[in-house]
C-alpha cells in the first residue's frame, strides 16, 4: 500500500518540523512540507495535517494573509475526521478556528523546558496514551489560549499555561507545546531578546539538555500514537457519495412508482440496499430525470422526487435525507446512506424560478441546465445550438440557482455553455456524471479548458462509467446503423479504462476536483467489473494499483464534492425556507 501522507504546514521559516520528519517516515509515513502561503484550503489528497508554530496570534491575517485559508483548512480536516496535529500557533488556529479563546501576550511567558501535566481526560486519549503524568517539553510561547471551542476535551495544563493540550472531533488535537523541537533548537534562540525578558539563555539551554532524554522519550511516543491514528483512518476503506443514480426514473417506469423491494435482490436493477452496502456507498445523490419531450416536465419531476422521499421514510434504518454536507457527515456515521436530490435537465422546472424555488425547499441539491435537448436558454451537448450556449434567461437560471444554494450541473451541455455558465459562477459547478474529452471526444465529455476552469473556481468533475463515454472504440460502435450493430461485436469497457478517466482529470484538475457519478440505472450497459453499485471497490482496487494513496481515494469517493456541498451548504440553508 502506497504510504499515508501527512501534510505538514510551516508558518514561519524558524519554526519548521524538526525531527518529527525523521521520526514520521519510521512510522511510515510520507509527509509534504508546504509553506503557510503555499498551504491548501481543504485536506484532500493527504491522511493528516500538522500545522506548526510561529510567533504570531492566529487572526493576525494583515501580516500573515494566510491564515483565513489556513483557518478553513483546520476547520474542514475536523469535519472529514481527518487527523490533525496542532502545535504551538497550530493548535491556536485550530481553537480559534472553532470560535475559541487566544490571548496576546497573556499570563507568564514559557521559555525552554517546563513540565506539561496529563488531567483525568487523558487517559484514554489516542494521542497521549502512555505517556508519564508529567513530562517535560520545550515551549517557546508569550500568547495562551485562555477558551476552548465548544465540546473540546482539555487533557494536559501547566502552571503557567493551563490549555497545553486538547482534543476537538474525533481526532484533532491541539498542542502548547513544541514536541517537534530538542534541546538543540534553543542555540537558534535570539538571546538579546531573552534578555530583555529578564532571561538568561545559558541557563536555560543547559536544562533543556539536562530533561532532553525524557523530553524526546515523550515527544516520541505521542508522535508514534499520531501515526497510528493517521495509520488507521488511512487503511478504512472509503465511503462513496456517488453524483448520479437514475432509481426514481428506472422505478417510475419499471415499477409504477412503487418503492417496495428495494432491500432487493432486484437484479432487473443496478441498485438495491445490499448492493449499495456492498459498494460501500455511503451517500447518493437519487436523481429525478424526465425525457425531455415529456409534455408535463414539472409534474413528471415532482412525482420522483415524491418517489425518493418515499423510499426514505419507507427505509429509516437504511437511508435519511440529506439536506446538507452535516447532514452526509452525520448520516454515515450513522450507519445509513444518506440520500440527497438531484433533478437532470432544466427542461424539468418549465421555464419558472418559482418552481426552481419549491424543489429548494423539497431537498433539491443540483440541476443539470440541459439533458440531450436544448432548453430554450442552454444548449446541450447533443442538439444543434440554439443559443451558443446560455442566453440571457440562461445566465439569470444560473444565478438564481447559485443564490438558492443548487449547485449548478453542466453534465449534458455543450462547451459553449459550460464556459457562458463559468462565467457567471461565483460558486462551484459540478459534473454530476462526464468523463474526459482528452481520453475520448464525445460531445458529453469535458474538454481539458472546462475542466481546468471547473478546478480554478472550486467545482468537481465526478467521472462516469457509461461506456461510450468512457471508450472510444464503444462509441464508434454505438454510432454505426442498428443493423449492423452485432452484440457480439460491442466492445468490453474495463475499469482500467475507467481508471484512465480517473487519472487524466486528476491530472488536469488535481485531486481535489474529482469524484464519481456511475449513472447506475441510467444506462443500460456498464463496465462488467462495475455492473451494479457494488462495483465500486473494483474501481478502488484498480486505482491502489497504480500507487494512489489512501486519502486520494478518499478525496474521489466523497471528500471532494462533500467540499462543494459544503461550500453552497449556507446559501441553501439561508433560502429553502423562503417565500421569495
Amino acid at each position: 500500500m502506497t504510504a499515508p501522507r501527512v501534510l505538514a504546514v510551516r508558518n514561519s521559516p524558524t519554526s519548521g518540523i524538526g525531527r518529527l520528519l525523521s521520526w514520521l517516515e519510521e512510522e511510515g509515513l510520507s509527509v509534504t512540507e508546504t509553506d503557510g502561503a503555499d498551504a491548501p484550503d481543504s485536506p484532500e489528497g493527504y491522511d493528516a495535517v500538522i500545522l506548526l508554530g510561529g510567533g504570531f496570534l492566529p487572526d493576525d491575517d494583515i501580516h500573515h494573509p494566510w491564515l483565513p485559508r489556513e483557518r478553513r483548512l483546520a476547520r474542514r480536516a475536523v469535519q472529514d475526521e481527518t487527523p490533525l496535529l496542532g502545535i504551538c500557533l497550530g493548535g491556536q488556529l485550530l481553537a480559534a478556528a472553532h470560535a475559541g479563546t487566544v490571548k496576546g501576550d497573556f499570563g507568564t511567558p514559557e521559555r525552554g523546558s517546563c513540565s506539561v501535566t496529563l488531567l483525568p481526560d487523558a487517559a484514554d486519549d489516542r494521542l497521549l496514551r502512555g505517556l508519564h503524568a508529567s513530562f517535560p517539553v520545550i515551549q517557546n510561547h508569550r500568547d495562551q489560549i485562555t477558551d476552548l471551542p465548544e465540546g473540546a476535551v482539555h487533557l494536559a495544563g501547566s502552571e503557567a499555561c493551563p490549555v497545553q493540550a486538547f482534543r476537538l472531533g474525533a481526532q484533532a488535537w491541539g498542542l502548547q507545546f513544541h514536541p517537534e523541537a530538542g534541546a538543540d533548537r534553543l542555540a537558534r534562540w535570539d538571546e538579546a531578546a531573552l534578555t530583555e525578558e529578564g532571561l538568561d539563555l545559558q541557563p536555560l539551554r543547559a536544562e533543556a539538555e539536562r530533561a532532553e532524554p525524557d523530553a524526546a522519550r515523550a515527544a516520541r511516543k505521542l508522535i508514534a500514537n499520531f501515526a497510528a491514528v493517521v495509520r488507521e483512518h488511512a487503511a478504512t476503506e472509503p465511503m462513496v457519495l456517488d453524483g448520479h443514480n437514475d432509481l426514481p426514473w428506472a422505478y417510475r417506469v419499471h415499477r409504477d412508482s412503487s418503492v417496495a423491494d428495494f432491500t432487493g435482490p432486484a437484479p432487473a436493477f443496478h441498485t438495491d440496499l445490499p448492493r449499495l452496502r456492498a459498494g460501500r456507498v455511503g451517500a447518493q445523490f437519487w436523481v429525478a430525470y424526465v425525457d425531455c419531450k415529456d409534455p408535463a416536465p414539472v409534474r413528471s419531476t415532482l412525482q420522483q422526487i415524491d418517489l425518493v422521499h418515499r423510499l426514505i421514510a419507507a427505509h429509516p434504518d437504511d437511508l435519511r435525507l440529506a439536506w446538507n454536507a452535516t447532514d452526509v457527515r452525520q448520516t454515515m456515521r450513522q450507519g445509513r446512506i444518506a440520500s440527497l436530490l438531484g433533478v437532470e435537465g432544466g427542461h424539468s422546472i418549465g421555464d419558472d424560478l418559482a418552481v426552481l424555488r419549491s424543489f429548494a425547499r423539497l431537498g433539491v441539491r443540483y440541476m443539470t441546465l440541459t439533458h440531450t435537448s436544448n432548453t430554450p436558454w442552454a444548449d446541450s451537448a447533443t442538439d444543434t445550438a440554439l443559443n451558443d450556449g446560455l442566453s440571457d434567461r440562461g445566465r439569470e437560471i444560473v444565478r438564481e440557482m447559485q443564490r438558492l444554494g443548487i449547485l449548478v450541473d453542466l453534465s449534458h451541455v455543450s462547451a459553449a455553455t459550460m464556459h457562458d455558465a463559468l462565467d457567471v459562477a461565483e460558486a462551484p459547478v459540478i459534473f454530476s456524471h462526464s468523463s474526459c474529452a482528452a481520453v475520448n471526444p464525445h460531445p458529453r465529455n469535458v474538454p481539458d479548458d472546462v475542466l481546468a476552469r471547473t478546478a480554478a473556481g472550486g467545482g468537481v468533475l465526478m467521472l462516469t462509467f457509461v461506456p461510450s463515454f468512457v471508450s472510444a472504440e464503444h462509441w464508434a460502435w454505438s454510432r454505426l446503423p442498428e443493423a449492423e450493430r452485432d452484440e457480439a461485436d460491442r466492445p468490453v469497457v474495463t475499469v482500467g479504462q475507467v481508471a484512465d478517466h480517473v487519472e487524466h482529470a486528476r491530472e488536469v484538475a488535481g485531486i481535489a476536483h474529482i469524484g464519481l457519478g456511475g449513472d447506475y440505472d441510467g444506462t443500460p450497459v456498464l463496465p462488467p467489473q462495475l455492473a451494479d453499485v457494488a462495483g465500486y471497490p473494483a474501481l478502488f482496487d484498480e486505482l491502489r494499483a497504480r500507487h494512489w494513496a489512501p486519502a486520494e481515494l478518499r478525496a474521489l469517493a466523497s471528500g471532494n464534492i462533500l467540499r462543494v456541498l459544503a461550500d453552497t451548504d449556507d446559501a441553501f440553508e439561508a433560502n429553502r425556507h423562503r417565500a421569495d
